[in-house]
């Protein structure tokens, strides 16, 4: 959905960004700006600057920096209308009307969403209301899951009733149709009539979009003769099982600071390493990692550790997986526990110091997965050609041509074959891959166009200087303006951003402080108009920083000047005595202004 400009302005002024940022990130304050960890890179001193004034951030370490959008946006991986639809909800602001095209469609999404978040509420209520005697809570106790973490995670039970879930939906006058749609109820067979609920006698695990909309649910049986064992939510225009993750709400953060993702196979897996400690965990729900998996991943980190069960379904899974990562230029490592543990188990006979060891030491992942396929295929000369034709075909699908040639080099080295070989193999794989047909790509709302943002890129640095002198102080605004500067900048994109803010300040001069966030969406690298918060700038005193901004003033001025000069000088040439007194009458003002500016110096 595309929201108009003065709506995107409405959500973005209603956010506080210190208040955005401070759910995650740790923040105090120091002078005018709040510092913390940054949330974007691992470090162990405080490099990451707020200011609550200009509402924008920035990262001394790793320059990330940008407005509330673009720390929602690369925080918690969402697109642009994601990040707009979830501060609006956040500050109660009503959504804008769709178009008549989207109306519907719209109408419909809230709908479902709504009536999930209605059903997460009564199992996790059905659940805290059984008392400590009941069976279902005994089984909780035995797996571990304790109070905490049923609150935490919001878990919950289905009643074993044929409507319980269905009744209460009724009650609360909720529509049928969406019930149905979702998969919570389903329709009596004729001639009976009403709806019986889907989940029955289940431990119930409600699936969160990392905005916290509920999408959909996990049921896991209690005993061994209720079929099946786990029972996710059928697909739905809000729940697709290949393309989410359970646990993402929660793992986002991990994910970022650690800069990878653990992907483990179930619910309780994801629950027994959340309940030691280990957060950058998510789980698929039941089924194989997909190609939308890997681009879900790719929003927070570009590498990924598999960590499955040492079973034989487990080793298949990791081999499945392999081509889809890779194609999408995720890193990935791999582990099999040993014994055929699954993660819950191995934890609970050899503790989470012993699980951590076995997560640093993780291989890469084709190397794991071809190294298991060698030794299953014992060395024969057809064995070493099925392989071979196998893992060319993996290869051939990596956008990355470095990592082709080293896993190239590590398949030739265990086949004990010239890496010649494997490269003709790898070259003939991907023509075939080529002479695919490539997919349709799937039109989807994205943030305003890199295209279409001011260009900061090897800009001057007095004229970087000056403009955020101009942002971090009215004051100083005010006499650049002044100064007559505007059109002197040598850089097109400073010249751009200059006029940009004068003419917003111009026509809203009592909204100083929004003007860094409004520019952080409309420029690139965002950083460059944010060193206003970095300690080179910020902690100037009044009149050093005034100092700085006159001097900026002067040598972009001075910059303009000469090449001015530079250029009427060399239009001259070839004219012999003939100079028109006009052009030397331009070159005498323009050396007569530049003394003018030294002596003000």
């Amino acid at each position: 959905m595309k929201f108009p400009q003065d709506f995107i302005d409405r959500v973005r002024e209603s956010a506080n960004l210190v208040d955005i940022v401070g759910q995650y990130v740790q923040l105090r304050r120091t002078g005018g700006n709040h510092q913390g960890l940054c949330p974007f890179h691992n470090e162990k001193s405080p490099s990451f600057s707020v200011s609550e004034d200009k509402q924008v951030y920035y990262c001394f370490g790793c320059k990330a920096s940008g407005n509330v959008f673009s720390f929602v946006q690369n925080y918690q991986g969402l697109t642009f209308p994601e990040t707009i639809e979830y501060l609006a909800r956040r500050a109660s602001i009503a959504m804008p009307a769709p178009t008549e095209g989207q109306s519907q469609a719209a109408l419909a999404k809230t709908t479902y969403l709504k009536i999930n978040g209605i059903a997460a509420q009564f199992y996790h209520q059905q659940l805290k209301n059984l008392p400590p005697t009941h069976s279902v809570r005994k089984y909780c106790e035995e797996r571990g899951l304790n109070e905490e973490l049923i609150e935490q995670y919001k878990l919950g039970y289905a009643p074993d009733e044929w409507s319980a879930l269905a009744d209460y939906l009724a009650g609360r006058r909720a529509p049928v149709t969406p019930s149905e749609h979702v998969g919570l109820v389903k329709r009596r067979p004729p001639p009976k009539e009403g709806h019986y609920d889907l989940f029955r006698h289940r431990l119930m695990f409600p699936i969160f979009s990392p905005t916290g909309d509920c999408l959909g649910f996990g049921g896991r049986v209690f005993s061994k003769d209720q079929q099946p064992k786990y029972l996710n939510s059928p697909e739905s225009s809000v729940f697709h099982k290949g393309k989410v993750f359970y646990g993402l709400d929660h793992a986002a953060k991990f994910i970022r600071s650690e800069d990878e993702a653990i992907v483990v196979e179930g619910y309780m897996d994801w629950l027994a390493l959340a309940k030691h400690g280990i957060g950058n965990v998510v789980a698929t729900l039941g089924t194989a990692l997909t190609q939308d998996h890997a681009k879900a991943v790719q929003r927070y980190t570009g590498k990924v550790l598999l960590l499955f069960d040492g079973d034989a379904a487990g080793r298949n899974a990791a081999r499945r997986s392999l081509p889809i990562l890779l194609s999408e230029g995720v890193l990935a490592r791999g582990l099999f526990l040993p014994d055929q543990l699954d993660p819950d188990e191995f934890l609970k006979e050899r503790g989470v110091t012993a699980l951590r060891q076995l997560i640093q030491g993780a291989p890469d992942l084709f190397d794991m997965v071809s190294t298991e396929a060698w030794l299953q295929a014992k060395g024969s000369p057809t064995g070493k050609i099925q392989l071979l034709d196998e893992f060319s075909t993996i290869l051939a699908g990596a956008p990355d041509p470095r990592l082709r040639r080293m896993y190239g080099q590590n398949l030739a080295n265990m086949l004990d074959v010239d890496l010649r070989m494997v490269e003709q193999s790898v070259a003939r794989a991907a023509a075939g891959v080529k002479a695919q047909p490539a997919p349709v790509p799937v039109a989807a709302p994205v943030a305003p166009s890199e295209g279409d943002k001011i260009d900061l890129t090897k800009a001057p640095r007095p004229e970087i200087e000056l403009l955020n002198l101009m942002l971090m102080n009215e004051v100083y605004l005010k006499e650049a303006m002044a100064s007559g500067v505007g059109d002197d900048f040598s850089h097109p994109g400073c010249r751009a951003v200059f006029h940009r803010i004068t003419d917003v300040y111009g026509q809203l001069p009592n909204k100083f402080d929004t003007l860094s966030a409004l520019l952080a969406d409309q420029v690139k690298p965002v950083e460059m108009i944010t060193r206003h918060l970095a300690s080179g700038l910020a902690d100037l005193s009044d009149e050093d920083a005034t100092r700085v901004l006159r001097d900026c003033i002067k040598r972009v001025k001075s910059k303009f000047l000469s090449s001015k000069s530079n250029e009427l000088v060399k239009g001259l040439r070839g004219q012999g005595e003939s100079v028109p007194s006009d052009q030397l009458e331009q070159i005498m003002n323009i050396h007569k202004n530049r003394r003018s500016l030294n002596r003000d110096s």
